[in-house]
C-alpha cells in the first residue's frame, strides 16, 4: 500500500480510538424519579429500552420511585418520557337516561328528559311509546367501578378499564340487575351483562332487555364526555356539558 495510503488509515484509525474513549469517558449520572400516579412496575416497561449500554435502573415500590444510572442524554430522554406518562388518570361523566318502550300502546308525545333523541328511537325501533323512567350523570375515572340504582329499582355496574389517550372507552362487566323485595328478602334478577366499547362524545342506544310483556322491553342511553384533567379550568365542564346532552 503507498505511503499516502498508510497515513490515511492511520488517522482514520486515531479518529476512532479517539472516539471510542471519549465516549467511554461520557460521564454518568443518578438520577431518582418520583413516580405521583402510576406504578413503579408499569413504569419499568416503558424505561427500560431507553437504557443506554451503562444504564441501569433501581426500583423502590415502597416510595413508588425509580433510581436511573445512566448517561446524561439517557437520563434526559427517560425524564421526558415519564413525565408523559406519569399523569393523573382520565375522569368521565356518563349520563344515563333508562327508557321504558312500549309497542301496545298508541303513540303518545314524547317528555322533554328524552327530546331529540326519541324521535330517533321511533325511526330505528318498532315500539310506538317511550317514556323516561330516570336520567343520571355518573363520574368516575380509569380503574374504578361505577354503581347506580336506576328508578329504585334497576342497578347498574361497570367498571372503567384503561383509556391511555385514545377516543374509545371500554366499560366491563356492563350489567343491569332488577332488585326487588319479595316476602321481606331481597330478590336480584339479572338482565344482561356485557362489555361496551364507547366513543367519546358519541351517544349509544343499547336495548336492555324485555319485560315480562313481549310488547314492552327497556333501553339505555348513554352519552359518555371526558372531564377535565387535574390542572385545568376549574369546575364540572364535563358534568354540565353531558347534562345538556
Amino acid at each position: 500500500m503507498p505511503r499516502r495510503g498508510l497515513l490515511r488509515t492511520a488517522v482514520v484509525a486515531g479518529l476512532i480510538a479517539i472516539s471510542a474513549a471519549a465516549f467511554a469517558a461520557e460521564p454518568v449520572g443518578v438520577k431518582v424519579f418520583v413516580l405521583r400516579y402510576k406504578r413503579v412496575e408499569e413504569a419499568t416497561l416503558l424505561v427500560r429500552p431507553l437504557l443506554s449500554d451503562s444504564g441501569s435502573i433501581l426500583l423502590q415500590p415502597k416510595i413508588n420511585a425509580l433510581t436511573i444510572t445512566d448517561r446524561p442524554a439517557a437520563l434526559n430522554t427517560i425524564g421526558q418520557a415519564l413525565a408523559q406518562f406519569d399523569v393523573p388518570p382520565r375522569g368521565f361523566s356518563i349520563a344515563v337516561k333508562m327508557v321504558r318502550a312500549r309497542a301496545d300502546a298508541s303513540a303518545g308525545d314524547l317528555s322533554k328528559e328524552i327530546g331529540g333523541i326519541g324521535n330517533k328511537l321511533r325511526e330505528v325501533f318498532r315500539f310506538n311509546d317511550y317514556a323516561l323512567i330516570d336520567s343520571a350523570v355518573l363520574g368516575g375515572a380509569e380503574g374504578e367501578s361505577v354503581s347506580y340504582l336506576l328508578g329504585g329499582e334497576y342497578r347498574l355496574t361497570f367498571r372503567i378499564e384503561p383509556a391511555g389517550q385514545g377516543a374509545m372507552l371500554r366499560l366491563s362487566a356492563f350489567a343491569l340487575a332488577r332488585e326487588r323485595t319479595v316476602a321481606g328478602r331481597r330478590v336480584d334478577t339479572p338482565l344482561f351483562r356485557t362489555t361496551l366499547n364507547v366513543g367519546l362524545n358519541q351517544t349509544l342506544v343499547l336495548g336492555a332487555s324485555k319485560e315480562e310483556a313481549s310488547k314492552k322491553a327497556l333501553l339505555l342511553i348513554l352519552l359518555v364526555q371526558e372531564n377535565p384533567r387535574p390542572g385545568a379550568d376549574k369546575g364540572t365542564a364535563g358534568i354540565a356539558a353531558a347534562e345538556k346532552h
